[in-house]
């Protein structure tokens, strides 16, 4: 009975009611039957007791649920709640009889807003709860009810700590199960790159998300529950209804996917904008979907350049018209709160330090959205968890004093930077509307957007530039007027030799507008300095002529980071093959060595005897002298002092040269080249350069096995860099093939070197989406292999497998970098304990002005 009671109180209320009215007719029955008083006060007292029992199990059950409950008078007030909600709030019942509920439960500076969009709330309604005077995360779901002209309210309170228990989501094998990512869910993983995944069991209430779902909205992702209930939380009110329907219209089989933008909800608050696409991959008999996989992309910084240049434009647009300027102030607080998701934004305009204007606005919510209404003077904010002041100068005599407020969260310093561009714009705009009215508002539409862009901004046309931004004249290093109408290679040089104008349009010609990537070129500005510039162009039509808008970033600081974090990846190499080329140095030196004092003691011999010579020469008893120096020359055996002499020095030469190479390959690997130094080289003779430096780290377990092509095209590149590339190849191979052995994997009775490395180089016709041809290197070890796990993140920075100490974890994701510099490709095959192949490919490009 309490069981049913507790699973449907609704139903006992209806059984309750047709009882009632049973009691009543009865009762009319007796008053004009026979049976007169008495029998009508039994069978009234037997009813009642059954009323009473059942009331007893409906409270019974209401104060077993272990859910928080609560019932409100209409002005919020508590009447009643469960035995679960006193020990959450760890008071009696008595205690909190008669408490209003907003103000036990929120925090003092929103509880009245909360206590208004509670007792305005129509029908079922649940919205998350924050600011709460108690630990932890909470979902509040209300109902109203109105009985015989009462109004009263149910409320329960969710705790959403308790949805991290597995137990509330399913066995653990079930949350074993679905946490395996299987292939749909890896290739979208593979596809979305900085994608979050999510994968949702639409008839089982069920879902999945990736650690980086968690980490797009600011979670802990160990933290993070696998459950759709608390995920529906985290939906923005204003897009709840939508991803209803869309749910909806999955389940219903009239979608197969989606790609659309919606808004979510940090663990901070803050809204994130992202980028939602889906797909179903699983449906049931009757053509219901039962799961759909997807991704959730953060785009919040592109919607807010969008924002922005939305109201960089809809702010000079309005000088066009007739606007007050109070019309456009309100509209730049409308924006600096958008962006900062600020609940309260106020502009005072002050002359002489006396407030000429002040205007302010507050937001709301409505059925469907948020809304910005004026506050009403005099202006005071309420207490707030953050509050952002900031002022602009409007002119000599007049300045702008902008403050944003909030209850919910508190302000970052992105929020710092976009009320400042905000700001700035708004004085911008003022100040034009009070100095040069409405006739020049299209050029300053553009300038303001233009101007306001971290990207410098050049417009070439016949090679010359017509326009320039500020953030150019940053970069150059040039004033404006030292920029306009000047040759672009006047201003700026590529290191490279290219000449700056064909660059650029090869840039545009080559549709790199459609990538949106730039082109990465060192350059040297007028002054002589030299940096890091990355080039993006289109063809546009300005002042009714052709030209280019050109966009330029400054990645010198970047470069100069990957520049010390590829030399201390260099230098980390040398020092794990230090006493490797120690030993190749010292065994020809210890010989050569050896061979020097051989030499000294034939160099005694040897002068022994000529001086004999020299005295038979310059002495007129030569005869006597010849006889001595036979028997001289006999007796030291110069004859053979003369033949082993040759055989030293030759020894000693091949030697020398060995040392000379390993000091040359070590000094070429190690060398920080500071400039843009691309030249014309040899695959092969890197490849034996990078396997001579590491030969004696090697040589011991694996055998070097060259299958090269010869006569191969020359190939523009940066030597050293691709150097450090097969060098880290060559080094994951041999610690494979050491790990392998050490395991005991290798066949029994195999010879005392059971590793193979296998290094071929050919070349590959139509590799690249061009149709271009590439060269490829490719090295193939016998090693342990990669386990299927690991494989898909071996590039990414600081990963390794090996122990802690060994290795940085840099040497492939730095490999990755320099190839695709290098405008090629790199990827890797393996199989566990059999082994691991490496593909390069890189473009057959050969620079002829470097022959």
């Amino acid at each position: 009975m309490i069981s049913d009671i507790s699973s449907n109180p609704e139903s006992l209320k209806i059984r309750l009611s047709e009882r009632n009215k049973r009691i009543e007719e009865y009762l009319r029955f007796l008053d004009e039957g026979p049976l007169g008083k008495e029998a009508k006060f039994k069978e009234f007292h037997t009813t009642l007791e059954k009323l009473i029992f059942a009331k007893e199990e409906l409270e019974e059950a209401w104060d077993g649920t272990p859910i928080p409950s609560f019932i409100l008078d209409k002005d919020l007030k508590i009447l009643r709640c469960n035995q679960i909600a006193a020990q959450l709030f760890q008071k009696s019942f008595f205690e909190l009889k008669g408490e209003v509920f907003p103000y036990l439960f929120w925090k003092d500076e929103i509880w009245q807003e909360e206590a208004l969009v509670l007792s305005q709330a129509k029908e079922y309604s649940c919205f998350p709860a924050v600011l709460s005077r108690l630990p932890g995360s909470f979902h509040i779901i209300s109902k109203p009810l109105e009985k015989e002209g009462v109004e009263k309210r149910v409320l329960y309170i969710i705790d959403l700590e308790a949805l991290l228990l597995p137990s509330h989501f399913a066995s653990t094998r079930e949350v074993s199960n679905i946490q395996n990512i299987d292939e749909d869910r890896l290739l979208l993983a593979l596809e979305g790159g900085k994608n979050g995944v999510w994968d949702f069991y639409l008839t089982e209430g069920k879902a999945y998300f990736s650690p980086q779902y968690a980490r797009i909205l600011g979670f802990d992702p160990d933290k993070f529950p696998n459950n759709f209930s608390h995920w529906e939380t985290l939906v923005h009110w204003e897009d709840k209804e939508k991803i209803r329907s869309l749910i909806q219209d999955y389940i219903n089989g009239t979608i197969e996917s989606h790609d659309l933008e919606l808004r979510m909800y940090s663990l901070t608050g803050k809204t994130v904008w992202v980028w939602s696409r889906g797909k179903v991959v699983k449906r049931d008999a009757m053509g219901y979907a039962e799961r759909v996989v997807g991704t959730h992309l953060d785009i919040t910084e592109r919607k807010k350049a969008e924002i922005r240049t939305e109201a960089v434009l809809e702010l000079n647009q309005r000088t066009l018209g007739l606007e007050s300027e109070e019309s456009i102030v309100l509209l730049g607080i409308r924006y600096a709160m958008q962006l900062t998701e600020s609940e309260w934004g106020l502009v005072r305009i002050r002359k002489k330090r006396e407030i000429e204007k002040e205007v302010g606005l507050y937001t709301c919510k409505d059925e469907t959205s948020s809304v910005y209404l004026p506050l009403e003077s005099p202006f005071k904010f309420p207490t707030s968890t953050g509050m952002l002041q900031l002022n602009f100068t409007l002119s000599d005599d007049a300045d702008i004093e902008l403050t944003l407020a909030n209850k919910r969260t508190d302000f970052e310093s992105t929020d710092h930077k976009e009320v400042q561009l905000i700001g700035s714009e708004l004085c911008q705009v003022l100040l034009r509307k009070r100095t040069e009215g409405l006739l020049r508002t299209s050029e300053w539409n553009l300038q303001s957007i233009v101007e306001c862009s971290p990207n410098g901004i050049l417009i070439l046309q016949d090679t010359k530039i017509s326009f320039c931004n500020r953030s150019a004249e940053i970069f150059l290093e040039k004033k404006k007027s030292e920029i306009i109408n000047e040759e672009i290679s006047d201003i700026l040089g590529i290191i490279s030799g290219e000449d700056p104008y064909e660059l650029i349009r090869k840039i545009a010609d080559e549709d790199q507008t459609i990538t949106g990537s730039l082109v990465e070129k060192k350059v040297v500005i007028a002054n002589g300095r030299k940096k890091w510039l990355g080039f993006w162009a289109i063809e546009i039509i300005y002042n009714g002529q052709v030209g280019f808008l050109v966009y330029l970033n400054d990645l010198s600081k970047t470069k100069e980071t990957e520049g010390q974090l590829l030399q201390s990846e260099k230098l980390a190499t040398i020092g794990q093959l230090a006493a490797g080329v120690a030993h190749e140095i010292n065994n020809p030196m210890a010989f050569i060595q050896s061979n020097l004092d051989t030499l000294k003691r034939y160099n005694k011999s040897f002068a022994n005897v000529l001086k004999l010579i020299r005295a038979s020469i310059f002495d007129g008893n030569s005869l006597g002298l010849n006889s001595e120096i036979l028997n001289l020359w006999k007796q030291e055996d110069l004859d053979f002092l003369l033949e082993d002499t040759e055989s030293i020095l030759d020894e000693s030469k091949d030697g020398s040269d060995r040392v000379i190479e390993i000091v040359k390959n070590i000094k070429s690997f190690a060398h920080s080249d500071k400039e843009d130094c691309l030249s014309n080289s040899n695959v092969n003779e890197l490849v034996r350069s990078a396997v001579n430096l590491i030969f004696n780290k090697i040589k011991y377990e694996s055998e070097i096995i060259y299958s090269l092509q010869e006569d191969l095209p020359f190939i523009s590149c940066r030597p050293q860099e691709l150097g450090q590339v097969l060098i880290n190849l060559l080094a994951n191979a041999g610690h494979a093939i050491e790990e392998k052995k050490e395991k005991g994997l290798f066949p029994e009775g195999i010879k005392e070197r059971p590793g193979k490395i296998e290094i071929s180089t050919n070349i590959k016709k139509a590799i690249f989406p061009n149709g271009s041809d590439a060269i490829e290197i490719a090295f193939k070890d016998n090693g342990i292999g990669i386990s299927e796990d690991a494989l898909s993140r071996i590039f990414d920075p600081f990963f390794t497998t090996k122990e802690i100490g060994v290795g940085t974890g840099l040497g492939l994701s730095i490999s990755m970098d320099i190839i695709r510099k290098h405008q090629g490709l790199i990827n890797v095959e393996s199989v566990k304990c059999q082994g691991t192949t490496f593909h390069i490919y890189l473009p057959i490009t050969e620079r002829k002005d470097d022959k």
